[in-house]
């Protein structure tokens, strides 16, 4: 997908734990490397947001395209499964070149505390070392609908999704918190 030369573009280093990152390197590396979120208002203009169960703040719907689908169907697909709402996307509004790193403090502490293994090294410091960064981009899009009614069956498994709410404003628990409110 191409888009406006004049969509806004920025960049962001996200530092995870050495087991967040070891997934993130695998699936950028298998090229699963544009995700998707969503900004999406209902007639009154409050935005949704959702919490994971793995997160501590309320963040943007949205997830990984499956194969062969485009970024907006993933949108629409990512918001049905995360609140239960049928969404229209209605534009890209910006793309978030994401780099993601092991954040060396929680390795070395992690490392301290795991077992050596028969050769003396651990399976964090190997986690640590496999790369260093990798990157990719996230696409939020503006979307709509009309329905405000959120479900009750939240995620496509039930341990993905916690909670997810309406709000007039960015929440002090919130995520990626410029990203978010740039969109509000």
């Amino acid at each position: 997908m191409t888009f406006p030369d004049d969509l806004p573009r920025s960049e962001e280093t996200i530092l995870l734990d050495p087991d967040a990152f070891d997934t993130v390197r695998q699936n950028v590396e298998a090229g699963f490397d544009r995700w998707v979120g969503a900004v999406v208002r209902d007639g009154t203009g409050r935005v949704v947001l959702v919490r994971n169960r793995w997160s501590v703040g309320w963040v943007l719907p949205g997830g990984d395209p499956e194969p062969g689908e485009s970024l907006r169907e993933a949108v629409v697909r990512e918001v049905r499964e995360e609140t239960g709402l049928d969404a229209t996307v209605e534009r890209p509004l910006e793309v978030v070149e994401q780099t993601f790193t092991a954040d060396e403090a929680i390795a070395d502490w992690t490392a301290a505390s795991d077992e050596a293994t028969a050769d003396g090294s651990t399976a964090s410091d190997e986690t640590a070392t496999a790369a260093t960064a990798v990157s990719g981009s996230f696409v939020v899009f503006e979307a709509r609908t009309d329905d405000p009614t959120l479900g009750e069956d939240l995620g496509r498994d039930d341990d993905e999704i916690a909670d997810a709410a309406w709000f007039h404003s960015v929440p002090a628990e919130c995520e990626h918190r410029s990203l978010v409110a740039r969109h509000f």
